[in-house]
């Protein structure tokens, strides 16, 4: 009796162990026993005299990054798949299930040769656990499924930047099956979206997303193809305070030059090239992010447009400059007591500016012979010197008008044509 308690402190470790033995052979001995059935192999696809539908559907974890200067999006979402094989019919060991979870199944059973085509790069979670799962039901219908961060590339059209409404694609196609063995189909729900995940994008606004056929004919044959299109809405607000109201109040700056004093040069002139200089930086600025494309942006047209403001601007004080320098100058008289004859009556009017032919007879005192015209010395007229300032002022009034007015005009058009034009 005594030997009892020794002999169980033996008996029941080896047990234990004996059982998570069991336990850890009898799944991979399930996998084999429906796998092997009828002479399985995973490298033959399920119906070989016919097609094998196969549907695709993903869930949307998030959009991460959408980038112009590469033309790229990120994205995370659950890669979805599903398809009948008639070799894995089995009956199930717990009938309160109607499907049998299979850890690493994937490397037993047939799965579809699905592959991103405008893929640049992705990745497959591991933490804490590889992100797979396979279910295989007792009529042979196989559920697959992963997680998936999947980089992806989007030709974007920025005619229209930063108004523009972008359609990024996700591809996939068969890689080695013709349409003659593995069809792709859609799910009954091809996208599903987490709305949490619609916040992940700061310059973008998630519109909807549409499923389309792209079925290609190679030199090997035809390739099942299927895409979703995401059309993203860029958000205006970001550009709004980045971008167009610091160019708005740049243009305004460059219209306090026309209150400023035609005689303050240096004021002028600085102003105007200070507006000029940060309009162009401003400009450099926003582009440095955006890939060179060979047509012409909107932002291009905006920020252009901005740029001939100011410059006009600078270029009106030039010519209010030299505007304010041309004075009406008039040419001497004739001396005083020069004899005047007849017939020099045209002599006195390209002479004077200022004398009327009336005064000139008088003072010659009209008669026909020489005549001795004493004629008195004039002073010089004031208002001949203020002329050339008085032109100048007007045409700085006239721009205080007209520059606002053309700018106002040019933002109608220019708002008009591009969100409800184009």
């Amino acid at each position: 009796m005594a030997d009892y308690p020794r002999v169980l402190c033996i008996l029941v470790p080896a047990l234990i162990l004996a059982a998570e033995g069991y336990q850890r052979k009898q799944s991979p001995k399930r996998i084999d026993e429906i796998a092997n059935k009828a002479y399985y192999s995973k490298d033959d696809p399920p119906n070989k005299s016919g097609v094998t539908e196969v549907g695709i559907g993903i869930y949307i974890i998030g959009f991460y990054a959408v980038s112009e200067q590469t033309m790229d999006y990120s994205i995370g979402f659950y890669f979805r798949q599903n398809w009948s094989d008639p070799r894995l019919t089995h009956t199930p060991t717990d009938l309160k299930t109607n499907n049998t979870n299979m850890d690493a199944a994937w490397t037993t059973i047939w799965v579809p040769d699905t592959f991103f085509r405008n893929e640049k790069r992705s990745v497959f979670h591991r933490v804490t656990v590889e992100n797979r799962m396979t279910k295989i039901y007792p009529n042979g219908v196989v559920w697959y499924a992963m997680k998936l961060t999947a980089t992806l590339s989007c030709p974007m059209v920025l005619d229209k930047y930063p108004l523009d409404t972008q359609k990024c694609p996700m591809v996939f196609e068969s890689f080695g099956y013709t349409t003659d063995t593995v069809r792709l189909i859609w799910l009954k729900t091809p996208v599903e979206i987490d709305d949490e995940s619609l916040k992940s994008l700061p310059q973008f606004t998630y519109q909807t997303s549409e499923p389309h056929n792209c079925t290609q004919n190679y030199t090997s044959g035809s390739s099942s193809c299927l895409a979703i299109i995401f059309v993203l809405r860029r958000s205006i607000g970001y550009y709004f305070i980045q971008l167009f109201v610091p160019s708005i109040l740049i243009v305004i700056l460059s219209w306090v030059s026309f209150w400023i004093n035609v005689d303050a040069a240096p004021a002028r002139v600085s102003l105007g090239l200070l507006t000029v200089l940060t309009m162009t930086n401003h400009s450099i600025g926003i582009n440095t992010n955006l890939p060179r494309v060979s047509y012409i942006k909107a932002v291009d047209v905006w920020m252009s447009s901005c740029l001939l403001f100011v410059f006009a601007a600078l270029c009106e004080y030039a010519f209010v400059n030299v505007a304010s320098r041309n004075r009406v100058i008039s040419k001497p008289l004739p001396p005083a007591g020069k004899k005047v004859g007849c017939g020099c009556e045209n002599c006195f009017q390209k002479r004077s500016l200022r004398f009327e032919r009336d005064d000139l007879m008088a003072a010659g005192g009209g008669g026909g012979g020489g005549i001795i015209a004493p004629v008195p010395a004039t002073k010089p007229n004031k208002s001949l010197d203020q002329d050339g300032k008085g032109r100048a002022r007007r045409i700085d009034k006239i721009a205080r008008k007209s520059f606002p007015l053309a700018f106002v005009l040019f933002n109608c058009a220019y708002w008009v044509l591009y969100t409800c034009i184009f």
